[in-house]
């Protein structure tokens, strides 16, 4: 029997299965891992109460993963990152923002509520990206060095494996090759920079997927959906040909529909946009002056 792969930098191996779950909300760029194990320096590590320990280089102390539980097994939600799956379920959380010393707050309008939107052509990125996966079984995850993000999701990049850690397809580029999903990259994402956006303008240059209805500048709130009740749902003919902007910027009109005050604009500055290829930096309201395939990310001063 092979021994379980090696890696230096941590990974994640565990089984993609929603056979029993009616519960758990998988979409484009997010799964869930059942039963995971932790990959590291010659290491296949449980959890410990709960949680694993992850140390990164550079870092004092570990960062801190939870493991939640659904019938009866473990398992670690997984946001993919390098890519922004159109939206298959978003509603806006007030949340502080501080430009020029000053920091304000955005509730949420009790009239709007948080209620969930959706994007069109969300249904071929969730669909693919759950069949790959349980089909292959189990599911490798190169965590990224910041671990986790906000809501204490994984955040990595998903191959499909073999039980034993063995990396095949690399699902994370696939989806963006294929045109179901959008480059969506910070400078952590360093060397796979490249790979990355060079996919995405080839599948735009050929017209695929998400980039036949896609629009580079803001849309507004009317180009957003009702989400569906489950992502096995269909997707209603008429949003499918529904134009659809980048994934990030859609956030941001609902942030700015749904929450008292703050300008579509304002909303734009949660982050930096960057050209990766000239490195000149914008303000996120000015991110559409630079080509989607040079488009890279940095945080903004949102709290």
């Amino acid at each position: 029997m092979p021994a379980i792969a090696s890696y230096q930098i941590p990974h994640l191996l565990g089984v993609v299965d929603y056979s029993k779950s009616k519960t758990l909300k998988p979409d484009g760029d997010t799964i869930h891992l059942f039963d995971p194990l932790l990959l590291v320096n010659n290491q296949v590590m449980q959890p410990k109460e709960g949680m694993f320990f992850v140390w990164v280089t550079g870092a004092i102390r570990p960062r801190v993963l939870e493991v939640k539980s659904s019938l009866g097994r473990n398992y670690v939600t997984v946001r993919l990152e390098g890519l922004d799956a159109p939206e298959e379920h978003y509603h806006s959380q007030a949340f502080k923002m501080k430009e020029k010393g000053k920091v304000t707050s955005y509730a949420l309008d009790p009239k709007l509520g948080g209620e969930d939107r959706s994007q069109p052509l969300w249904k071929p990125a969730t669909d693919h990206l759950v069949n790959t996966l349980q089909a292959a079984g189990h599911a490798l995850v190169l965590l990224d060095r910041e671990v986790t993000d906000h809501y204490g999701r994984a955040l990595g990049y998903v191959y499909c494996s073999t039980p034993f850690g063995e990396k095949r397809d690399f699902v994370s580029l696939d989806l963006i090759k294929r045109g179901l999903a959008f480059p969506f990259l910070f400078e952590s994402a360093g060397d796979l920079i490249p790979s990355f956006l060079d996919a995405a303008k080839t599948a735009k240059a050929a017209g695929l997927g998400v980039w036949k209805n896609y629009s580079h500048k803001p849309l507004t709130y009317t180009s957003s959906y009702a989400a569906p009740k489950h992502w096995s749902d269909p997707e209603p003919p008429a949003q499918q040909k529904g134009k659809l902007n980048l994934p990030c910027v859609f956030r941001r009109i609902v942030d700015a529909h749904q929450l008292v005050g703050l300008k579509r604009d304002t909303a734009l500055r949660k982050y930096d946009a960057m050209n990766y290829r000239t490195g000149d930096v914008l303000p996120g309201d000015k991110y559409d002056e630079i080509a989607v395939e040079d488009l890279i990310w940095a945080p903004h001063s949102f709290t």
